[in-house]
């Protein structure tokens, strides 16, 4: 999930859909890593790029 996160922060990866970093990590379903993440670092994966855009 931190690879997921420090990516959602990259500026190199703002134009692309969080389920392909989701992916590009191993991890198989979005609605759960956005839960996953929500509950981890408090903002939905959405929010987390919008913030550090």
């Amino acid at each position: 999930m931190d690879r997921c996160r420090r990516d959602l922060a990259d500026p190199s990866c703002a134009t692309g859909l969080i389920r392909a970093i989701v992916s590009r990590w191993g991890l198989t379903s979005a609605p759960h890593f956005s839960r996953a993440f929500r509950a981890a670092y408090g903002l939905s994966p959405e929010n987390y790029r919008r913030k550090h855009r």
